[in-house]
């Protein structure tokens, strides 16, 4: 009978450290899913709005025409069909409590450079557009209803 050496121990430890290790990796690596993330309640809100079917409410698109804001620049904030717009929901200025739907302050900067505040309703499976303002322009005289 052989009198097993030192080193031979030592390989058997290696061993079973680097099968754990390897053990340890691949559940770290479940548990942590590269699909899961965190997100902010912003974002994830944001997110939901855009993936929405869009609709304009008649004083939504009255405000559009009157402050010149356009579509495409609704849908760069609100990020339509995309996974996140340009814009950040500003809570202070949102209504979630709202009856009989809550509504959500969209506020961005587009492209063409016009600081802008989107106020939508958020309806079941719809995101609303109510109104459009641009946060640079001073007063304006629209006469919507």
């Amino acid at each position: 009978m052989a009198i097993p050496s030192k080193n031979a121990d030592l390989y058997r430890r290696i061993k079973f450290y680097g099968f754990g290790l390897v053990l340890g990796i691949v559940l770290v690596g479940i548990v942590l899913n590269k699909n899961k993330g965190c997100q902010l309640p912003s974002s994830a809100k944001l997110e939901e709005l855009g993936w929405q079917k869009l609709e304009y409410t008649k004083h939504g698109t009255c405000r559009m025409e009157c402050r010149h804001i356009t579509e495409a620049e609704i849908k760069e904030l609100v990020g339509v069909g995309q996974t996140l717009g340009k814009g950040k929901v500003n809570y202070d200025k949102s209504n979630v409590h709202d009856k009989p739907y809550p509504t959500y302050a969209i506020e961005g900067t587009t492209t063409s450079g016009k600081n802008l505040r989107i106020i939508i309703a958020d309806v079941d499976t719809i995101s609303r557009i109510v109104t459009a303002i641009d946060l640079k322009m001073e007063g304006d005289s629209c006469e919507c209803e």
